[in-house]
């Protein structure tokens, strides 16, 4: 991409109507430089992961394959793939083709890794985009390169784009940090308003009253935050919820 499209891009982004239109935007200019199906995840909290595992940590929205998508399990999608480990570790490119890549790799990222490989993922990369000011909030990305077949071409390939990914990648971070968490995570606004009024200090009973809601209404709303969250407590649900930028206090 040359330097104008990338700021025709950044342009496009900023006047996005919705969500799903920026993301929308965002596909479309990574399919340009050869891309045939990403997948964006955020970890909020590096020790979450470590504790609590990559699945229950973190968020993911791709545009693969729906036979990849019924191939790859819901908790394999984090938890088995290598990269995403390699990225918590402090890693910022993996090659998929590397043959170095599964030399320590468990039996679950063996046979998740032979699984892709059959759906024709081979040539790719996944890219860590940085962390919050804190160190802890970890972002990547997985891009596929699905018309290239063999390692030559890959290495042409990265060569000639490797430029345009970093940036168009760098752009749907930033978007999806900043104003289009809900990508992730869509909390309802009654969801939202309960875990604001909990992070600025309020008890259930004022925000309660605040929102002319019962009690029962109240945990309701707080239960199915912290499942969409997948948060073990209230207090995890908020600090999930602030790190994606889902509430503002």
């Amino acid at each position: 991409m040359q330097h104008t499209d990338i700021l025709n891009l950044c342009e496009d982004v900023a006047n996005a109507k919705s969500d799903q239109v920026f993301w929308d935007i965002c596909a479309a200019a990574l399919s340009d430089v050869g891309v045939s199906g990403f997948g964006f995840g955020i970890i909020p909290h590096a020790m979450d992961a470590k504790i609590n595992g990559f699945s229950k940590a973190g968020f993911f929205k791709h545009t693969y394959s729906p036979e990849w998508a019924a191939a790859i399990s819901d908790t394999s999608l984090l938890d088995d793939d290598i990269t995403v480990e390699l990225i918590i570790d402090g890693k910022s490119e993996i090659f998929w083709n590397d043959p170095s890549l599964l030399e320590n790799a468990r039996d679950t990222q063996l046979n998740s890794d032979s699984l892709e490989k059959d759906l024709g993922m081979e040539f790719g990369v996944s890219m860590s985009l940085g962390r919050n000011a804190a160190g802890s909030a970890i972002a990547g990305i997985g891009l596929w390169a699905g018309d290239v077949k063999n390692d030559t071409s890959f290495v042409r390939y990265w060569q000639e784009y490797q430029g345009s990914l970093r940036q168009i990648s760098h752009i749907l971070d930033e978007g999806i940090r900043g104003q289009h968490g809900k990508l992730l995570v869509e909390l309802t606004q009654r969801e939202s308003d309960c875990l604001t009024y909990l992070a600025v200090g309020l008890r259930p009973a004022d925000i309660c009253w605040r929102l002319r809601i019962s009690e029962k209404t109240f945990e309701k709303y707080v239960r199915t935050a912290k499942d969409k969250l997948c948060a073990n407590t209230r207090d995890h649900a908020i600090a999930k919820a602030l790190v994606l930028n889902l509430i503002r206090p």
